[in-house]
């Protein structure tokens, strides 16, 4: 019971890391590019942006495909298909999570 309520419990944070660390990662990407153009360094696409903010994609899908699986039967169409948009910053969330969850365990 209580292996099963812990690893519900890290699941969690992580999802929780990946969401947070994602909406500061678009947040950051907006700051950056702004500054880039403000201080003329790059523009809006400049070198610290795409660091901390370009996304790694994973996806999963048969063979090559990376798109979607679609099933269509006529009045109900199925898309399946798995993706995942990383970047720095999502990472750092999905860390500082873990350590959140490490220090605030049930002792």
């Amino acid at each position: 019971m209580y292996r099963k309520s812990n690893f519900s419990r890290l699941l969690l944070f992580i999802l929780l890391g990946f969401i947070i660390g994602g909406i500061l990662g678009e947040s950051l990407g907006l700051l950056f590019g702004e500054l880039g153009e403000l201080m003329n360094a790059g523009g809006y696409d400049n070198i610290v942006r795409n660091f901390f903010v370009a996304p790694f994609h994973f996806n999963i899908g048969l063979g090559n495909n990376v798109d979607p699986i679609y099933i269509d039967l006529y009045m109900i169409k199925f898309a399946l298909g798995f993706g995942l948009k990383l970047n720095v910053v999502s990472i750092v969330g999905v860390v500082l999570a873990l350590y959140i969850m490490k220090w605030s365990g049930e002792r």
